[in-house]
């Protein structure tokens, strides 16, 4: 049989030179007549297998024509672990991302409040420094005024209270504690009053940035001119006589929330006024429930 095909194999290599086309990556079947992988074809006659006559011209073109694949490689269908695979990989790389996303918002949010709590840091420190400098300023002017320098006096609170309750103050002027919370009374309107201010009203003006001017005994040239001062700066000051100055051995007080500058004997006039400018300029508007704006007398 092999001798009878060999003319079949002879004519398929014939046909397969003459045609010289070879497809790269081309997947074929192989010839049951020639055992080649061609796209042989012929018009003779042989004999099949099991000795049958086979008319060759019937076979004319029987080998499977090539499947070509561009890639190179054969493409096969993916398995079910392919896919298990590929899902994984998938969900392991939006892991990956989500979490490289995490820290880059984390990343973010860390910069920005970094940020913030320096700003504020920095806003704390030139604020601190501002402050050194004025009250540097300020106790200057209070020793030429003939003053101590700026006393710092313990907080006793701001709770209200009603009249005719009192309470035990431990300044005097009074600079923080419970007071009276009266509209038209307490805070007590702003400006220059003739008659003493009860401490349970004043402490209220002193809480909203208010600034206190206080006297007993002073030479007039001088209460002339804190006068003038005050009625100048009315919206957030109040003066008024305190014969109460006499137990603590001053004429003059000045008093904001939480601190004071007390006077023995004043009698420069011009610079009593500069120190109530530096005083009013550094601390009016400074009281725990912020700066508010008193009513000021229509006379006084």
């Amino acid at each position: 049989m092999l001798d009878l095909l060999e003319p079949v194999r002879s004519r398929c290599g014939r046909a397969r030179a003459r045609s010289g086309a070879r497809v790269a990556g081309a997947r074929l079947r192989r010839c049951w007549l020639c055992e080649r992988s061609t796209g042989c074809s012929t018009n003779s006659r042989s004999t099949g297998f099991l000795g049958r006559p086979v008319s060759l011209r019937a076979l004319k073109g029987h080998a499977i024509k090539p499947r070509v694949h561009l890639g190179g490689n054969v493409p096969t269908k993916p398995t079910k672990r392919d896919r298990r695979e590929a899902a994984k990989a998938a969900r392991l790389e939006a892991e990956r991302k989500s979490k490289k996303q995490r820290r880059v918002r984390f990343l973010y949010v860390g910069i920005g409040a970094a940020a913030i709590i320096g700003l504020i840091v920095a806003l704390i420190l030139a604020s601190g420094s501002s402050t050194k400098l004025n009250l540097t300023a300020l106790n200057k002017d209070a020793s030429a005024a003939g003053c101590s320098a700026l006393i710092p006096v313990a907080d006793q609170g701001r709770q209200h209270i009603q009249p005719p309750q009192t309470f035990t103050y431990n300044s005097n002027p009074p600079t923080s504690g419970s007071h009276y919370n009266i509209a038209g009374t307490a805070p007590t309107p702003t400006g220059v009053h003739l008659q003493p201010i009860r401490d349970e009203i004043q402490v209220h003006n002193l809480e909203h940035g208010h600034i206190g001017i206080q006297y007993n005994n002073l030479p007039q040239s001088v209460v002339s001119a804190l006068e003038g001062f005050t009625r100048a700066h009315d919206i957030y000051t109040f003066m008024a006589p305190r014969p109460q100055l006499a137990q603590v051995s001053a004429e003059l007080a000045f008093t904001r929330w939480d601190s004071k500058i007390t006077c023995a004997s004043p009698t420069d006039a011009n610079a009593v006024v500069k120190l109530a400018q530096t005083f009013y300029d550094d601390f009016h508007g400074l009281g725990p429930e912020g700066a508010l704006p008193g009513t000021p007398l229509s006379t006084g």
